[in-house]
């Protein structure tokens, strides 16, 4: 059949991983989404895919992802020879243009601190800091060590670095304790896959402070693969979703599935005649299905919560919050 129904979904990915080869590997499931391209993800595709990307500037996919360092003195580091320690004051300095990329936390009594950013906002900020070459070489050392796939070849490698600090990785499991302890810790990125219509990822993507991959009409040609749409609320006891047809005799998902084949033929006669996907999706309906990949942390998600999971919402959004409120609330994080 040409034209299915399916229902609105949510699949939570958990936070964002703190190991390399799985935190590429998510990067690369939220760009070949856009795509419809999963069929070319393989054991080893995900760093090559990741480079490629960067390499090419479409930076926005590797927003799906999220490093957290711990900054500290280094006893180990000599007394003396103008090593000269980062202090929390320093770090703000240098990186005060960018603090709405980062997370930052002081740990108290002059411990040092942690920073959180995702792999974009890692890549923007050494650009930034290039003039700083203390602070930019040895943060560059520390992400070539945790991430070396990304942040691979730096002139910085092998070097001493002339500060007395050091950084160590926070994992997963610490970033969701600190938060659990304290909300100002808002650490971790958490990464959840909408399964919508074009209609509900339009307000979906009106959170800003969210990152976003969604699945590219401009690319992806439905005549090859044909279309599937949402299943609106009133077909919900009218429709047969294993079958993707109507239940029979239900005249009203009938006249649904008639008008949808009739915007299905009129986008392959568009195709026929030479126009690209990118064109001739112009005909398609805002029902249309679209998957979306969201990272963000714990403060986006609840001020989403609050919003969407009310009586003011879209039906169909409303549905997406509370099953991201479910989430959330099995973690033991109260909305």
């Amino acid at each position: 059949m040409s034209v299915r129904f399916v229902k609105s979904s949510v699949s939570a990915y958990g936070m964002a991983p703190a190991d390399e080869n799985r935190a590429l590997r998510l990067v690369e499931l939220c760009g070949r989404t856009a795509y419809k391209s999963e069929d070319k993800i393989t054991e080893d595709s995900a760093r090559k895919f990741v480079l490629m990307l960067k390499s090419r500037g479409h930076l926005s996919v590797l927003e799906h992802s999220n490093i957290v360092l711990k900054i500290e003195k280094d006893p180990a580091s000599p007394v003396g020879g103008g090593a000269a320690p980062i202090s929390f004051e320093m770090m703000l300095e240098a990186l005060r243009d960018r603090l709405g990329f980062h997370r930052i936390c002081p740990l108290g009594a002059g411990d040092g601190f942690l920073i959180a950013g995702n792999f974009r906002a890692w890549v923007d900020t050494l650009e930034h800091l290039k003039q700083r070459k203390s602070m930019h070489d040895f943060l560059l050392q520390s992400l070539e060590g945790f991430f070396p796939a990304l942040f691979q070849g730096s002139d910085a490698a092998g070097r001493e670095s002339p500060v007395s600090c050091r950084a160590s990785l926070v994992g997963e499991d610490e970033q969701l304790e600190l938060l659990k302890s304290d909300p100002s810790f808002d650490l971790p990125v958490f990464v959840f896959k909408f399964v919508c219509d074009r209609g509900i990822t339009h307000e979906v993507v009106r959170h800003r402070v969210f990152s976003f991959t969604q699945e590219s009409t401009r690319y992806v040609n439905y005549g090859n693969r044909g279309m599937v749409l949402i299943l609106p609320e009133e077909l919900y006891n009218s429709y047969d979703e294993v079958k993707g047809e109507p239940v029979p005799g239900s005249l009203l998902a009938g006249e649904w599935l008639k008008r949808a084949e009739i915007l299905f033929h009129w986008y392959g006669e568009d195709l026929a005649r030479g126009l690209r996907p990118e064109i001739a999706r112009d005909i398609l309906p805002n029902l249309l299905k679209s998957e979306l990949f969201v990272s963000g942390r714990w403060s986006g998600w609840k001020h989403f919560i609050m919003l969407r999971d009310s009586g003011q919402a879209h039906p169909r959004i409303r549905s997406l919050a509370k099953e991201v409120r479910k989430y959330f609330e099995g973690l033991g994080l109260k909305c």
